[in-house]
């Protein structure tokens, strides 16, 4: 995958934040590391970097400390240029798993990614 996202000038972790923000506009950093399952300080640093090549912007949230994050017109645009790469090297992954087993292993990861961040937005809609 970093292979893949390098063409983009992107990290794994930086394309998961956009993902994620992509799916949730407007999340806190706070929403986004719980989420994420990582810590604050590497959303912060995440976040900082995606705002210095202009794919994030920090935007006022409810109350006077808290901010919003948002992603960009080009980043919208980026990620849906990164889909048929990333696809490719998911093919590549799953090698020859029939396409049952490839589904199988994916919702078996989300669920263990919604226990894991306590996140029910993992889990596949129904």
């Amino acid at each position: 995958m970093d292979q893949r996202l390098a063409a983009y000038d992107l990290t794994v972790r930086q394309y998961g934040l956009l993902a994620q923000l992509s799916l949730e506009p407007e999340l806190t950093m706070a929403e986004l590391a719980r989420q994420l399952g990582i810590a604050r300080q590497s959303v912060h640093q995440l976040v900082n970097e995606l705002v210095e090549v202009g794919h994030v912007r920090r935007r006022p949230g409810a109350d006077d400390r808290s901010r919003r994050l948002e992603i960009t017109d080009t980043a919208h645009y980026l990620l849906t240029r990164i889909d048929g790469p990333l696809e490719r090297a998911e093919a590549e992954l799953l090698g020859d798993l029939a396409p049952d087993e490839a589904e199988t292993l994916r919702a078996l990861l989300q669920r263990v990614l919604a226990h894991a961040t306590d996140d029910e937005t993992w889990l596949p809609t129904r």
